[in-house]
């Protein structure tokens, strides 16, 4: 592989024997440096898309991601593109006021995840945990969400809120898509998809780990096939803003994929967590017509709208965008103008998990 000085030697010489090299020489200089703006992330404030751009001091390479109007944000063992992470002055009294009550008023859906005990417990036991809900488990769920997905095929994947990776692996090595792309606001499940990953033998390159707020997808609209969150809607604080924003940045087309909870997922309803939380609990979702609005409310039409029951207590939701907008009856183009009014329809299918159909490695967790 030739290095950036040995490309610059040759550039130079190449330049002194052809007065009409100059240009064509900065050019390609630069084009060592500075790559062509990114066609699916964005700038999580401005939605417009990101260039890298990469600084070589000495043995010292330094990559970020810039954005049209000159923010930058940085390129560690993930890109971080949270709204805060160009933030290149000092946080004021009043900011920091203000992130503390987030974190406070986040303590269970997001900060808990944040901890690198959460992210090593994940699948030790964490996850398989679910099953008592009716989770069908993660194969089983690997098998679903690869032949919903199958006719996007070649397009770009997110698993969004991928955790500790444990699809994004699986979308990985299925090899059904150009790009898979694995965000989570937690920067602990991001080290931990990528330690998985590499102890899988997946090719670390083809990865793409990014720190993003689902409220504030930092991706551009209509610039993914499809998105998938699995046992994620329950600890979103933003639900609302964070569906809307999916179906934003899905391509006409695209279908999202998605699992969470109910009430009574475990023998029992639990008071406080029927709506919007106040930071102390999970959300759990009074039925699967409360989940088929939410998603009608954030643009999905009413027809591309199934969510099931799995057992006491799974939702697993699958939406989808038309193809076209002219492709839409008079009554879902309406839907997607108007905010909703009108329950949802939706598919309801209440069935009890088998656990003569659970794979030995759903039981004992992946190492």
């Amino acid at each position: 592989e030739i290095s950036c000085a040995m490309a610059f030697c040759i550039i130079c010489a190449t330049a002194a024997f052809d007065t009409a090299a100059p240009l064509a020489a900065k050019a390609s200089l630069r084009a060592l440096f500075e790559r062509s703006a990114d066609t699916v992330f964005a700038c999580p404030v401005t939605k417009g898309p990101l260039r890298s751009e990469t600084t070589i001091i000495g043995s010292s390479r330094r990559e970020i991601k810039v954005s049209p109007e000159g923010q930058r944000y940085p390129v560690r063992e993930y890109v971080d593109l949270l709204e805060s992470s160009a933030r290149t002055s000092g946080v004021s009294l009043d900011e920091l006021r203000d992130e503390l009550v987030a974190a406070w008023s986040t303590r269970t859906q997001t900060q808990l995840f944040r901890s690198p005990i959460t992210s090593w417990l994940y699948e030790r036991g964490w996850r398989q945990n679910f099953k008592a809900a009716g989770f069908p488990g993660i194969e089983r769920e690997y098998e679903e969400v690869a032949d919903f997905f199958a006719p996007l095929a070649g397009g770009v994947v997110v698993d969004m809120s991928c955790g500790s990776g444990l699809m994004s692996r699986r979308l990985l090595r299925g090899a059904q898509f150009g790009r898979v792309l694995a965000l989570d606001y937690s920067e602990a499940m991001l080290l931990e998809t990528r330690r998985r990953a590499d102890a899988a033998g997946l090719p670390l390159d083809k990865l793409e780990l990014c720190r993003a707020d689902v409220a504030a997808l930092p991706l551009q609209t209509n610039s993914v096939d499809a998105m998938h969150a699995g046992a994620a809607l329950h600890s979103w604080p933003r639900l609302e803003l964070g569906l809307q924003e999916i179906a934003r940045v899905l391509k006409p087309g695209g279908r999202f994929f998605a699992t969470t909870f109910l009430q009574g997922a475990y023998g029992m309803r639990v008071p406080g967590t029927e709506a919007a939380s106040s930071g102390g609990s999970f959300r759990f979702f009074g039925s699967e017509d409360e989940l088929a609005e939410l998603l009608a409310d954030a643009g999905f039409p009413r027809s591309g709208i199934q969510v099931r029951r799995e057992g006491r207590g799974c939702a697993i939701v699958r939406a989808e965008l038309p193809a076209e907008m002219e492709d839409l009856s008079s009554s879902d183009a309406d839907e997607l103008s108007t905010a909703p009014q009108l329950p949802a329809e939706v598919t309801a299918q209440v069935t009890e998990p088998s656990t003569s159909s659970q794979r030995p490695s759903e039981a004992a967790g992946e190492q």
